[in-house]
């Protein structure tokens, strides 16, 4: 049926001031962030494949938690990709796994099967030492009274922030390897 009058076409697109914020979406929207995100994290740290589902499991969820879970579950199975996602019961032992916090609630992804514990190990070894000597150089540097008075200051600020960040490296190494070093023990 033919339509007379103006078209869609050429009504002024909506703006966002045009509809009434949602405080509680906003939220709910931002914790879905913030799972998605610490399981993507949580990939990157272990080398597992972005691609690969792989299960997550919840332990101390909020009430809020849990109802953010039940609306939004096939999204962040999708956005995270997961094979699946439970919640541990209380009292019952976490298994062996790679942790984040949101909140108050820590996830749970357990390693067992999701990497070659001895390969994973022996790249993280490699980076440590690395990262290491790298860490070695830059506090000999600093250690040099010499460099720190002759040097720009722009220099040395710029060595003493890649030291601490080395540092940071270095500790993070460190505690994904005596993750997968416990999995290789199990």
């Amino acid at each position: 049926m033919p339509r007379s009058g103006p078209t869609i076409m050429l009504e002024p697109y909506p703006a966002a001031s045009d509809f009434a914020l949602d405080a509680q979406a906003e939220q709910e929207i931002a914790w879905l962030q913030a799972v998605v995100l610490a399981v993507r994290q949580i990939r990157s740290e272990m080398g597992i494949s972005p691609t690969r589902p792989i299960p997550l499991v919840l332990k101390d969820p909020s009430s809020q938690d849990a109802e953010y879970l039940q609306r939004n579950r096939l999204s962040l199975e999708h956005l995270a990709e997961l094979e699946d996602v439970r919640v541990l019961a209380p009292g019952s032992a976490a298994p062996q796994a790679a942790t984040a916090l949101v909140g108050e609630m820590t996830l749970l992804v357990p390693m067992a099967g999701l990497i070659d514990a001895a390969a994973e190990a022996e790249r993280l070894n490699k980076l440590l030492i690395k990262a290491q000597q790298d860490l070695g150089k830059a506090r000999t540097r600093l250690g040099n009274e010499e460099f720190v008075h002759n040097a720009p200051a722009a220099i040395v600020t710029s060595e003493r922030a890649r030291a601490s960040e080395l540092e940071r490296t270095v500790s993070g190494l460190e505690a994904q390897l005596s993750k997968v070093r416990a999995l290789l023990a199990s």
